[in-house]
């Protein structure tokens, strides 16, 4: 019996709640008559701007955190020009990459590299004249070669 009085109770609030909210709804979605532009006269008036008043301020006080006095002076910038280098482009040796000699699994992988017409066979981490091979697997490696880092795909 107690749970049909809630129900009688709370049952006409959903209603007018739930009504509440799609008159409000319905409200704002209805279109209002526009009125004539003409008929509204809009008045201006000037704004005054009132001139700032600057203060300076005195700030010759010790520094809390350093114990020395506050200095205004900036510190002076050098002036001094860079000179600017022009990097000359690098003359790669002509690489190719052969494939993987060890089995991939191995921490230690050697590949086949051909410098300039000679096969060498590189671990990674390992120079061969000025060339140094970074990393490489299966498909790619990367070496680099007087500073420049450049990736070489397999090739068969």
């Amino acid at each position: 019996m107690k749970n049909k009085k809630n129900i009688y109770i709370l049952l006409p609030v959903v209603i007018v709640l739930w009504g509440l909210v799609i008159y409000r709804f319905f409200s704002y979605a209805a279109p209002r008559p526009t009125e004539n532009p003409q008929a509204v006269s809009f008045s201006l008036k000037p704004v005054t701007v009132q001139q700032r008043d600057t203060v300076a301020l005195d700030v010759n006080y010790r520094d809390p955190f350093l114990g020395k006095m506050y200095s205004r002076e900036m510190p002076k910038k050098a002036s001094s020009k860079r000179k600017i280098t022009v990097k000359e482009p690098v003359q790669w040796p002509q690489v190719i990459y052969k494939g993987i000699v060890s089995d991939t699994k191995n921490k230690m992988k050697v590949f086949m590299l051909i410098i300039n017409g000679q096969t060498h066979l590189v671990k990674e981490k390992e120079t061969v004249g000025d060339i140094f091979l970074k990393s490489g697997n299966r498909h790619t490696i990367t070496i680099k070669y007087k500073g420049d880092i450049t990736e070489i795909m397999i090739q068969q």
